[in-house]
């Protein structure tokens, strides 16, 4: 009986040991892993960090061209006035610009008649300025997807 409790002891006691040192490589690699993940968030944030710096640069160089244009379109303008396009002109631009256009069913409606030159330089260089700012938008965040997937410990 003595030796039957003897070895439940030394058994109880190595289990215990086993569960002990089990618990503490649990928690050295749980430890490791929370260092590693540290590491990558800190990776991340940098690149988001560099790529929103580039998007503000970017953004500014885009505002510069655009308001480069506009000055050249206000030129163009006080050289040219009067209408330039038929009504029709207006509805497709106006259906491309909101990506609706679709096969016309008949002539334009008419509303808002021919648009002058001013008008329909204005229009095509708010598109313009538009489609620039979600180009850059777009190339950015393909750079930023490219760059976070990159990210190593």
């Amino acid at each position: 009986m003595i030796y039957g409790l003897l070895i439940a002891g030394v058994l109880a006691a190595s289990a215990g040991w086993g569960y002990m040192k089990g618990v503490e490589r649990l928690y050295a690699y749980q430890a490791k892993q929370a260092t590693q993940a540290v590491k990558i968030v800190v990776k991340q944030g940098a690149v988001t960090e560099r790529i929103v710096e580039r998007f503000v640069k970017v953004q500014g160089a885009t505002k510069i061209v655009t308001q480069t244009v506009e000055k050249e379109v206000v030129r163009y303008v006080e050289t040219n006035p009067g209408p330039c396009l038929d009504a029709e002109w207006r509805r497709l631009h106006d259906a491309a610009a909101a990506n609706t256009i679709s096969t016309p069913a008949g002539p334009a409606d008419g509303a808002g008649g021919a648009p002058s030159a001013a008008e329909a330089l204005e229009a095509v260089t708010a598109s313009y300025a538009a489609c620039h700012r979600t180009a850059d938008k777009l190339e950015l965040l393909q750079a930023w997807a490219r760059e976070q997937s990159e990210v190593r410990p």
